[in-house]
Order: C-alpha cells, then sequence, then structure tokens
C-alpha cells in the first residue's frame, strides 16, 4: 500500500510539471504573437504618419516653422500662395479658399476653369483671416516670406504647414502633395518635368553651353532689378544655362538697382524681362521707358542683338507653380529655338 501511495505521488507530480511546462510554453508563445503583433501596429503607424506606404492615416510632416500632424486626408484646404494655388490646381485640388492672383483677378485666365466656387481670401501678403476662419479648414497651406509673422494665428484656425522658399516650386509641389496624401501624383509630375528637362538637355546638346541669360524687372519707384535666383532662375540653372557674372551673387534672389550707371549687371546674351505692367498704373512702364530709352541700355549685347525680350510675367514668374513651370518651358524651348 505504501508503494502504491508512493508510486501515485510520483505520478501526480510528473503530471503537475507537465502541466507548468506546456503553460510556461503557451505563454512564450502568446507573448511572442503579441511582441509581433505590436510590433506591425508600430511600423504601420510610423508608415502613417510620415506618409512613406502612402496611407490615409494620421502623418506628422516637418515643415519652415516646425511640424503638423494631420488625422487624415484633408477635405477643406485653404491655400494661401500664388505658386500653391498653381500646384493644388495641378494636383486637381480644389480649395475651399485661396488668396487671390496678382494679375488677372481673382484667378490667373489659365487657372480660371479650375477656381470656380472658390473663396477669395484677398492678397496674399495680407490675407483675410476672418474670411479663413469662417471657412472651417482643416488645413491651411502658407509660407515662410509671407505668413511667418501670422503663423500663430493660422495654427490656432487649423493645422497650417509653411513652404521655406516661395519660388521652389519643386519642394513645394513635394511638401504640399505630402499635407494632401497625393505623393504619388506629386512624384508624377516631378517625373514628367524631369523627362522635360533632359529632352531639353539632349536636344539642345552645347549649343547654349556658352549662353548667359539675364531676367530683369522694371519697378514703379524707378529702379530696376535682377533676378539671381527666383522662380524663372531657378529652372534656367536646372536646363544649365548660364548666368552673367555680376548676377552670380551669393545669398540674394534679387539685386535693386537705382543708378543707371550700373545698366551694365543687367545684360546678358538674352535678356529676359518679367516686369509687371498695369494698365491702371503708368509709373512702372515709364520706370522700363526712362530706362530703355538711356544711351547705356543700347550697349548692352542682349539689346544689341534682338534678344530683349518680354515674356509672359504670370508664368515667368508670379504663378510659381508646376503648371507655371511647364509653360515657361515651353516658351523657353521657343526662345532658344530647340525643336
Amino acid at each position: 500500500m505504501k508503494s502504491f501511495n508512493m508510486i501515485m505521488a510520483l505520478i501526480l507530480a510528473l503530471a503537475v510539471a507537465g502541466c507548468t511546462a506546456n503553460s510556461n510554453s503557451a505563454g512564450t508563445e502568446n507573448r511572442g504573437t503579441e511582441g509581433g503583433n505590436t510590433a506591425k501596429s508600430v511600423q504601420a503607424a510610423e508608415g502613417e504618419a510620415t506618409g512613406g506606404d502612402g496611407g490615409q492615416g494620421p502623418r506628422t510632416i516637418e515643415h519652415a516653422l516646425g511640424t503638423v500632424t494631420l488625422e487624415k486626408k484633408p477635405e477643406r484646404v485653404v491655400v494661401l500662395f500664388n505658386g500653391m494655388v498653381d500646384i493644388t490646381a495641378a494636383l486637381e485640388v480644389k480649395p475651399v479658399g485661396a488668396v487671390e492672383s496678382w494679375e488677372q483677378k481673382p484667378w490667373y485666365e489659365f487657372l480660371r476653369d479650375k477656381m470656380e466656387g472658390v473663396k477669395d481670401l484677398g492678397e496674399e501678403n495680407q490675407p483675410n483671416l476672418e474670411a479663413i476662419v469662417a471657412l472651417k479648414p482643416d488645413l491651411i497651406i502658407g509660407t515662410k516670406t509671407r505668413h511667418e509673422k501670422i503663423y500663430p494665428q493660422l495654427k490656432d484656425i487649423a493645422p497650417t504647414l509653411i513652404t521655406e522658399e516661395i519660388f521652389d516650386w519643386k519642394d513645394n509641389l513635394e511638401i504640399g502633395a505630402k499635407a494632401l496624401y497625393m505623393d504619388e501624383e506629386a512624384a508624377k509630375l516631378i517625373a514628367d518635368w524631369d523627362d522635360r528637362v533632359a529632352d531639353f538637355k539632349t536636344k539642345a546638346g552645347d549649343s547654349l553651353k556658352d549662353t548667359e541669360v539675364s531676367i530683369v524687372r522694371f519697378e514703379k519707384d524707378g529702379s530696376a532689378r535682377f533676378y539671381v535666383t527666383g522662380f524663372a532662375g531657378t529652372i534656367f540653372q536646372e536646363l544649365g544655362i548660364g548666368r552673367p557674372e555680376a548676377q552670380r551673387v551669393e545669398g540674394k534672389a534679387v539685386v535693386n538697382l537705382t543708378s543707371k550707371e550700373q545698366m551694365a549687371q543687367l545684360d546678358g546674351d538674352y535678356i529676359f524681362d518679367i516686369t509687371r505692367i498695369s494698365p491702371d498704373d503708368p509709373s512702372t512702364e515709364n520706370t522700363r521707358n526712362d530706362w530703355t530709352s538711356h544711351p547705356l541700355w543700347s550697349t548692352l549685347n542682349g539689346v544689341k542683338n534682338g534678344k530683349h525680350i518680354e515674356v509672359d510675367v504670370i508664368t515667368w514668374n508670379l504663378s510659381g507653380g508646376v503648371l507655371a513651370a511647364n509653360s515657361m518651358l515651353d516658351d523657353v524651348y521657343a526662345y532658344f529655338d530647340i525643336k
């Protein structure tokens, strides 16, 4: 009997040990599965936050004045500079409100059919904040040079993204598209642009390797200016077309000239003129006439060669987005006879 009891006790102990081992094993498997699911969830969340997976979930975007977090794709977008109006039109996004165009108000003619029903928020230098509040936006897009001072007010109204450079249309397209959850559409627009730039360079070959272009504008205050960079300047740089030595000024986007003794700084093999002429205000046209009638003007190489060209100021300077860039490139093909 004593032996029987000892055997039963041994069997019971082995059974308990076996259950404990199975329990521990199951616990390890469960924790492993749970850990795997957690890791997967974190990765998914990170992908959505950065927009890396193209998902429609939350994403956090770094911009010129901080970060903005969006919970989902915005539906009521307010746009506060002309370049982004052009970009949203290219992405086929209709904002609920946008600042008006600099010319052809309220909207540039080439954008007008895409802006029907959009609330005019005034000029980009001073957008109408009360009107923005009334629109109840879920995203505001501005730019640093125009809206840094009012950024605190804007971000109190809605999540706000601020771009770094007003004329850097490619960066503005990329960051704007990220906030609009249209990364793939933006990538396609940039790829198409890159193909056109490559085509231009291939067809131009070495024909423009020694050509230098000047980009000038005359102002209503009697001064002139040349552009070091700016919208058109960055496009010429991408095309590999050079600039006169006098216009290669480090750290400047534009240089103002107040004396006609500085006339030589406007020169180039081609002088592209982006002056804004208003039928309601003759002062700017008077300035251009004053400079171009001066004896020193006729000494410029671009003038002597008949290459002072008044271009479309809207697509070469004011609109500042992907649609304008492509329109300007059409002109550049024509002006340099690249076929």
